[in-house]
């Protein structure tokens, strides 16, 4: 063969590769691969926003018993509204910093209304947002769970007392299973087992926080109930919510077992 037709075709099949190398590079731009969409997943906060509430309040009860630190966000020390930013944020919702703009932050809830997760204030003028100088998030049973003051540690405590705003804030939307509202029972996952969970060992139950209402959690949770003088089912509904919340440790966290 010809010198010449042999470094055409040599020309010819290093031109072809070149095309086809180019192709697959254009495909690999155009084309996403699973880690790119990883990357663009949504954030937590549309992924599983009827959780968010429930992982708010677990994280805020977390908390207890930390030190109380003006401008503090943790993870140490909290302020008031550094606890309930960091608390949301930890679900993937994102609310102010400053207690008064958290009051602009979502659907205002008449104080009776309110359901564990959304936001309480309290003001020097309670007819007058401008004037607010405190939050807390709402557990049920009329508790809160709050970083007060330099005098006390981050603590549950009753919402009942001066400066109370009259309507409080959900910065997500209510799950439908929703700590006090329809129950939480065996054979459920997630935020708000894990602060049933939580709330039992407070109490002094020896029990593993992983967020999975098994059959321990289970015959825990009915011991509880027995010897609160509420019916034995099982079932976290707002009568045993509140109990959980207003017994055992309300100003620390509970030791290991």
């Amino acid at each position: 063969m010809p010198a010449g037709s042999r470094r055409f075709r040599r020309d010819g099949f290093i031109a072809g590769a070149w095309c086809w190398l180019l192709i697959v590079l254009a495909l690999l731009l155009i084309v996403p691969l699973p880690g790119r969409t990883v990357l663009r997943a949504e954030p937590a906060a549309y992924v599983s926003r009827s959780s968010a509430a429930a992982t708010a309040v677990r994280y805020a009860l977390d908390q207890l018993g930390k030190r109380y630190l003006w401008g503090g966000t943790g993870p140490m020390a909290y302020d008031c509204s550094g606890l309930t930013m960091m608390a949301y944020r930890s679900a993937g919702v994102r609310i102010p910093r400053v207690a008064r703009w958290q009051y602009r932050s979502g659907r205002h809830v008449p104080v009776n209304q309110l359901v564990a997760g959304d936001l309480v204030f309290y003001a020097r003028n309670p007819a007058s947002a401008s004037t607010i100088e405190h939050v807390g998030m709402y557990l049920g049973a009329g508790r809160i769970v709050e970083a007060a003051n330099h005098s006390a540690p981050i603590r549950i405590a009753s919402i009942w007392r001066r400066g109370l705003v009259r309507y409080g804030v959900r910065p997500a939307p209510a799950s439908p299973r929703l700590l006090g509202t329809l129950g939480v029972s065996h054979g459920q996952r997630g935020a708000s087992v894990a602060a049933v969970q939580s709330r039992l060992r407070a109490t002094g139950a020896c029990l593993a926080v992983d967020g999975a209402f098994g059959p321990i959690t289970l015959a825990t949770l009915r011991r509880f109930q027995r010897a609160h003088g509420l019916a034995a089912d099982g079932v976290v509904g707002a009568g045993t919510w509140g109990a959980l919340v207003s017994n055992g440790r309300q100003r620390s966290r509970s030791p290991a077992c």
